[in-house]
């Protein structure tokens, strides 16, 4: 679990209102799924560092990314940072999703596509194509899509119908289900707004999919000393315990682990 304080290499516009922050390395090799906290070397002005996916990497580490939305002062702090200026990393932390699932099916909204970049690159070197489904209320929403051109099959979904397929994320699934581009059975990777995600779940367990979240569950430390983002789960994993660290034990759960 190293902190390491990075230079800003660029703050790259995806569109949308979102950003690619990319830091100069050494970014340690991190599995899809797994996180770090950040926060600015100077001028920080909250109390506590904010947490995210890693969204790309070099092959070799020299440099990183993450996917960040300036919505408060922490992230917008982040997004006005000038190349060469410090930001302090510490990870990479968390449980990410199952490596054994050879071929998922990934559910992102909005900044939840930032995980599965890194398993597009994965899949690709292993000879896979993923398949993605991304949905978001306008076109303007899809941030980061452009990026997996060539490295994933990707369908859209917008609420306005701006872009690909008309509506929510969930009916995209369940149309993809009806044309058997998804079938009973396979595995789900989901992550995005909470709402999205409760919705994505109760498809899969309707449809017999298996499902895997990556919650965006607020983390204050990061490493399991605060203990403010618990969640209740159930299940063998967590030995008869009713809560688990989102920050340890997470932050990908299987979907039947978490009481809704």
């Amino acid at each position: 679990m190293p902190t390491r304080v990075h230079a800003l290499r660029r703050c790259r516009d995806l569109g949308g209102g979102s950003f690619a922050v990319e830091v100069e390395g050494p970014i340690a090799a991190t599995e899809p799924g797994q996180f770090y906290m950040l926060r600015t070397e100077s001028r920080w002005p909250v109390l506590l560092p904010r947490p995210f996916s890693l969204y790309d990497r070099a092959d070799d580490g020299a440099w990183g990314s993450f996917l960040v939305k300036p919505v408060g002062e922490g992230t917008r702090a982040l997004c006005a940072l000038r190349p060469g200026e410090g930001l302090v990393l510490t990870g990479p932390l968390g449980r990410p999703f199952p490596r054994e699932i050879a071929d998922p099916v990934c559910v992102a909204g909005g900044v939840g596509l930032a995980p599965f970049l890194l398993l597009a690159r994965a899949r690709r070197a292993q000879g896979r194509t993923l398949r993605v489904l991304f949905g978001g209320r306008t076109c303007e929403a899809l941030a980061g899509l452009d990026d997996f051109d060539g490295l994933a099959r990707v369908w859209t979904s917008t609420d306005d119908g701006s872009h690909g397929f008309a509506g929510q994320v969930t009916a995209l699934l369940e149309d993809l289900l009806q044309r058997s581009e998804v079938r009973p059975g396979e595995t789900v990777f989901c992550c995005g707004p909470e709402p999205m995600m409760h919705a994505v779940a109760a498809l899969c367990a309707r449809r017999g999919l298996r499902c895997f979240l990556s919650l965006e569950t607020y983390m204050a430390c990061g490493y399991g000393v605060c203990n403010g983002c618990t969640v209740e789960v159930q299940g063998e994993r967590f030995k008869g315990w009713p809560y688990s660290r989102t920050c340890i034990e997470g932050p990908v759960y299987e979907a039947c682990e978490l009481r809704h």
